[in-house]
């Protein structure tokens, strides 16, 4: 398996320069030998194969050998996840990306242990890159701003689907999600915190014309739920 590097752009010319910090990682820490293949991507699809010419002390060339694109699939999955414990952060962001995830929403649940602070979504999304890079993804999953509940329904638009994951839910995932959804622009789900969604919440979230739906007997940990909800989501759109 070839190693995956991200870069801001990826340029037209067959040889060109990779420096900064991602080759500080790669000279440094993985310590790339010349002649050896990588991937490198700009995070939004573009990823060409190359092979390492030259290296320096902060930089090293690279030459392309293939080019490609990975297209972004409809629907878009978005997860909204109420702010887990500090410690699970970096599992629950690592299995949401492993498992496919386009897009990360934190959310300050009212019973989330965990506070939103103002570096929390740039935080997040630095985990993000990591977990794209481990699990070879040419798509980095957007991180948007930490929502409110209100701000975050008011702000959906166009032809989407709402689940809600609740322990006390009556309908099953898979009784609600089947490939006709693959005509929906976006599916939404929404992860709870470990203390679970309070009522009010619910409310506002079928208000919204979410589903309230269960995965399952077992409660899942709020770190990952989501993950195993799009795990679930992926096979029963038929993408796994």
């Amino acid at each position: 398996m070839l190693t995956l590097f991200f870069i801001d752009s990826i340029p037209d010319t067959s040889n060109f320069i990779i420096e900064g910090d991602e080759a500080h990682h790669a000279i440094n820490v993985l310590r790339i030998k010349t002649g050896e293949e990588i991937l490198i991507s700009d995070g939004v699809g573009n990823w060409v194969r190359a092979s390492v010419q030259s290296i320096a002390k902060k930089k090293f060339e690279a030459k392309i050998l293939e080019r490609g694109t990975e297209i972004a699939r409809k629907p878009k999955l978005t997860i909204l996840q109420a702010l887990p414990k500090s410690d699970r952060t970096k599992e629950a962001i690592e299995l949401l990306v492993q498992a496919g995830v386009d897009e990360i929403i934190p959310w300050s649940a009212e019973r989330s242990i965990a506070k939103a602070k103002s570096d929390t979504s740039d935080k997040w999304q630095v985990g993000a890159i990591a977990a794209a890079k481990q699990s070879r993804r040419f798509n980095i999953p957007n991180l948007a701003p930490v929502s409110d509940l209100a701000s975050f329904l008011s702000s959906r638009v166009g032809n989407f689907a709402l689940l809600v994951l609740h322990e006390s839910a009556t309908t099953k995932l898979s009784a609600v999600v089947s490939s006709k959804m693959n005509e929906l622009d976006e599916i939404i789900i929404v992860v709870g915190p470990e203390g679970g969604i309070c009522g009010s919440e619910l409310a506002l979230f079928e208000e919204g014309g979410g589903f309230v739906v269960k995965m399952g007997e077992p409660v899942f940990r709020s770190a990952h739920a989501g993950a195993a909800a799009l795990s679930a989501i992926s096979a029963l759109l038929g993408r796994w």
